[in-house]
Protein backbone atom coordinates (compact mmCIF):
# COMPACT_ATOMS: atom_id res chain seq x y z
CA UNK A 1 0.00 0.00 0.00
CA UNK A 2 1.78 3.59 -1.09
CA UNK A 3 2.52 5.81 1.75
CA UNK A 4 -0.65 8.92 1.57
CA UNK A 5 0.62 11.81 4.06
CA UNK A 6 -1.82 13.24 6.08
CA UNK A 7 -2.68 16.73 5.67
CA UNK A 8 -4.49 17.09 9.05
CA UNK A 9 -3.06 16.85 12.65
CA UNK A 10 -2.87 13.48 14.22
CA UNK A 11 -5.86 13.31 16.89
CA UNK A 12 -4.38 14.62 20.10
CA UNK A 13 -1.52 16.98 18.55
CA UNK A 14 -2.44 20.44 18.06
CA UNK A 15 -0.92 21.35 14.77
CA UNK A 16 0.93 24.91 15.29
CA UNK A 17 2.31 25.79 11.41
CA UNK A 18 0.78 26.51 8.72
CA UNK A 19 1.23 28.26 5.23
CA UNK A 20 -0.82 30.22 3.19
CA UNK A 21 -1.67 30.46 -0.52
CA UNK A 22 1.05 32.53 -1.31
CA UNK A 23 3.51 30.53 0.87
CA UNK A 24 3.85 32.40 4.40
CA UNK A 25 3.90 30.56 7.06
CA UNK A 26 2.10 30.66 10.22
CA UNK A 27 3.15 29.87 13.33
CA UNK A 28 0.72 29.47 15.85
CA UNK A 29 2.60 30.44 19.59
CA UNK A 30 1.87 31.96 22.68
CA UNK A 31 2.38 35.46 22.68
CA UNK A 32 2.54 38.37 25.25
CA UNK A 33 -0.86 39.14 26.67
CA UNK A 34 -2.92 41.12 24.48
CA UNK A 35 -0.75 40.74 21.17
CA UNK A 36 -2.49 39.00 18.30
CA UNK A 37 0.26 38.56 16.04
CA UNK A 38 3.58 39.07 14.72
CA UNK A 39 5.69 39.51 11.47
CA UNK A 40 8.75 37.69 11.85
CA UNK A 41 10.26 38.42 8.60
CA UNK A 42 9.15 38.38 5.09
CA UNK A 43 8.01 34.70 4.91
CA UNK A 44 6.70 33.82 8.43
CA UNK A 45 4.20 35.45 10.84
CA UNK A 46 2.96 34.43 14.36
CA UNK A 47 -0.59 34.41 15.63
CA UNK A 48 -1.38 34.00 19.12
CA UNK A 49 -2.30 29.97 19.53
CA UNK A 50 -5.19 31.35 21.29
CA UNK A 51 -7.09 32.75 18.48
CA UNK A 52 -9.64 30.48 16.80
CA UNK A 53 -8.60 29.72 13.03
CA UNK A 54 -12.06 30.15 12.21
CA UNK A 55 -12.84 33.66 13.46
CA UNK A 56 -12.73 36.62 11.87
CA UNK A 57 -10.19 37.72 14.26
CA UNK A 58 -7.54 35.42 12.91
CA UNK A 59 -7.93 36.31 9.22
CA UNK A 60 -7.84 39.80 9.86
CA UNK A 61 -4.73 39.10 12.44
CA UNK A 62 -3.26 37.06 8.88
CA UNK A 63 -3.89 39.95 6.56
CA UNK A 64 -2.42 42.74 8.90
CA UNK A 65 0.49 40.70 9.83
CA UNK A 66 1.19 39.24 6.44
CA UNK A 67 1.21 42.66 4.70
CA UNK A 68 4.10 44.02 7.09
CA UNK A 69 5.80 40.38 6.18
CA UNK A 70 5.40 41.34 2.36
CA UNK A 71 6.72 44.60 2.75
CA UNK A 72 9.47 43.61 4.80
CA UNK A 73 9.73 41.15 1.76
CA UNK A 74 9.85 43.55 -0.92
CA UNK A 75 12.25 46.08 1.34
CA UNK A 76 9.53 48.53 1.41
CA UNK A 77 9.53 48.42 5.81
CA UNK A 78 12.23 46.99 8.21
CA UNK A 79 12.46 46.79 11.45
CA UNK A 80 15.26 46.89 14.24
CA UNK A 81 15.13 46.95 17.60
CA UNK A 82 16.19 50.70 18.03
CA UNK A 83 14.62 52.13 14.61
CA UNK A 84 11.47 51.44 12.16
CA UNK A 85 12.50 52.24 8.66
CA UNK A 86 9.56 52.74 6.19
CA UNK A 87 10.32 54.02 2.43
CA UNK A 88 13.61 55.04 3.09
CA UNK A 89 12.54 57.07 6.35
CA UNK A 90 14.19 56.11 9.65
CA UNK A 91 12.51 56.33 12.90
CA UNK A 92 13.72 55.47 16.08
CA UNK A 93 12.46 53.33 18.84
CA UNK A 94 12.48 52.54 22.26
CA UNK A 95 10.46 51.42 25.43
CA UNK A 96 7.78 49.97 22.73
CA UNK A 97 7.00 53.50 21.43
CA UNK A 98 8.09 55.00 18.31
CA UNK A 99 9.05 58.82 17.05
CA UNK A 100 6.72 59.46 14.45
CA UNK A 101 6.29 63.29 13.50
CA UNK A 102 8.16 64.58 16.39
CA UNK A 103 6.06 62.77 18.88
CA UNK A 104 6.24 58.95 20.26
CA UNK A 105 3.72 56.71 19.56
CA UNK A 106 3.07 52.87 21.31
CA UNK A 107 3.57 50.36 18.76
CA UNK A 108 1.04 49.52 16.45
CA UNK A 109 -0.32 53.25 16.61
CA UNK A 110 -2.61 53.99 13.54
CA UNK A 111 -0.51 57.34 13.47
CA UNK A 112 1.88 54.89 11.19
CA UNK A 113 1.76 54.57 7.48
CA UNK A 114 2.78 51.17 7.81
CA UNK A 115 0.29 50.11 10.23
CA UNK A 116 -2.12 52.34 8.30
CA UNK A 117 -1.62 50.02 5.52
CA UNK A 118 -1.99 46.88 7.67
CA UNK A 119 -5.22 47.75 8.56
CA UNK A 120 -5.95 48.63 5.19
CA UNK A 121 -5.31 45.13 4.13
CA UNK A 122 -7.54 43.99 7.23
CA UNK A 123 -11.08 45.37 5.93
CA UNK A 124 -10.37 43.43 2.48
CA UNK A 125 -10.85 40.27 4.40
Amino acid sequence: MPFTPRNTALPGIAKKTTTTNQGMQIDHVSLEPGVIGEAVDGSKILINKDVCPSSELYRRAVAHEGLHAREMAQGKVSYGPTFVRDNGSTYPRKNGKIKYNGKWHHEGSHAFPWEQRAVKAEKKV
